[in-house]
């Protein structure tokens, strides 16, 4: 997939957000429901490995 790339200030710039995002969430429970949705797709993936030959 070929598009319009972000210039090295826009990167840099995303990049401070996700870390500042990780540092604040980081050591918080995980809540309930995502629990559940990796217990699920845990599940999906043990389902197709035993499908596969």
């Amino acid at each position: 997939m070929s598009g319009p790339r972000l210039g090295p200030d826009a990167r840099e710039q995303i990049a401070a957000h996700l870390q500042a995002i990780f540092a604040e969430i980081e050591g918080q429970p995980i809540p309930d429901d995502q629990i559940d949705l990796l217990l699920a797709l845990r599940r999906a993936e043990r389902e197709l490995a035993r499908k596969e030959p």
